[in-house]
């Protein structure tokens, strides 16, 4: 038989071990109470990039037992696809899934955080990010928003650099041309002497197919392909060195963020990262798959001559050196992607493989 004592010793050791426990749930705030999540993307369903929003929120929902569940819903669900950066700060919504060049206006750096013309390549946009100084720099470049959470979720590689109806031989086949696209890369086609026309990626087709304007850039293959830009353009002109790569931008707002639990938290920014990593090798597949469509169909499929891409490179590089001298925050993040570009171009010097 066991003593009193010892039976109230065993008691007083579950008493502590219930005490210890309880406190641990505390901290870390798990429970199996649901918490439901509403994310808008700036994107139209079908699309590659809005597949992406779909399965992080997917992710995130089994990662998590199903204790954080997300809407991931597409552009005009609930506010404008533009509309999402201001819906998330608010709380309208609790996430948004875009990209941040959208929101230049907002914050001049932002475009560092999505691409940028002659910028980096998804391989260096991972080793920036999540071995390097990348995410923190996200964060301190929204500092001033009312975000919890800011980072990647979801990434395409190279775009086409323009559906045109114009041949683009040479430089000066850029003067006078109507050109649709936003951002740095409108600043630098105008220095070209295109006429840089702004239009949401929806009105795209109808101002090719209408003579609107004589040429745009809008995705990666997969996306234009799903768009039908080679229905409504002769040539589809590559590699996009506007647009090296696109990252997809993951906001979520600061309250909604804070309530969760610090498990769920982690679980988030894991999925985030899966989703970038499992995005790349879905768009390369499909892009792949895209290009071979657009063969069969009969679009002109022709690279762009190396003096114009080296122009561009010049032309962008001045145009972030002129930046960086108006703006501390522009310049620490220039020389911090450089560096990381630099680090990856010395690296592939020597271990580059060419036949």
């Amino acid at each position: 038989m066991i003593s009193l004592n010892i039976k109230k010793a065993i008691y007083g050791v579950c008493i502590s071990a219930l005490a210890l426990s309880g406190s641990v749930w505390a901290q870390t705030g798990k429970s199996d109470q649901v918490i439901r999540w509403t994310m808008q993307s700036t994107w139209a369903p079908g699309l590659e990039i809005q597949r992406q929003a779909d399965a992080f929120a997917e992710k995130v929902k089994q990662m998590s037992g199903g204790r954080l569940q997300i809407k991931s819903l597409p552009s005009g669900s609930v506010v404008g696809g533009l509309q999402v950066f201001d819906a998330a700060e608010e709380g309208v919504i609790d996430a948004a899934y875009s990209a941040a060049f959208y929101w230049v206006g907002n914050q001049p750096v932002a475009p560092f955080f999505a691409a940028v013309p002659a910028g980096l390549t998804a391989i260096e946009y991972l080793m920036w990010l999540y071995h390097g100084p990348g995410m923190a720099l996200w964060k301190e470049a929204y500092a001033k928003y009312d975000f919890g959470y800011v980072g990647a979720a979801g990434i395409n590689n190279t775009e086409i650099f323009a559906w045109s109806n114009k041949p683009l031989k040479s430089l000066a086949d850029f003067k006078g041309l109507k050109f649709r696209t936003v951002g740095y890369w409108g600043e630098i086609l105008t220095g070209l002497g295109a006429s840089v026309v702004t239009l949401p990626g929806s009105e795209i087709y109808g101002a090719l197919e209408r003579g609107v304007i004589d040429a745009a850039e809008f995705a990666n293959p997969e996306s234009d392909w799903v768009s039908g830009m080679h229905e409504v353009a002769r040539y589809a002109y590559v590699p996009g060195i506007h647009q090296p790569t696109s990252l997809m931008e993951l906001l979520i707002n600061k309250e909604s963020w804070g309530a969760l639990p610090d498990d769920l938290k982690a679980i988030v920014e894991e999925a985030a990262k899966a989703s970038v990593l499992e995005g790349l090798g879905n768009a390369l597949v499909k892009d792949a798959d895209a290009l071979k469509k657009m063969e069969a169909y009969g679009t002109k499929i022709e690279r762009l001559s190396p003096e114009i891409m080296r122009e561009i490179a010049s032309l962008a590089h001045q145009l972030y050196e002129k930046k960086s001298a108006e703006n501390p925050l522009f310049k620490k993040i220039y020389e911090s992607q450089m560096e990381y570009k630099k680090k990856y171009e010395y690296l592939q010097s020597y271990m580059e493989i060419k036949y």
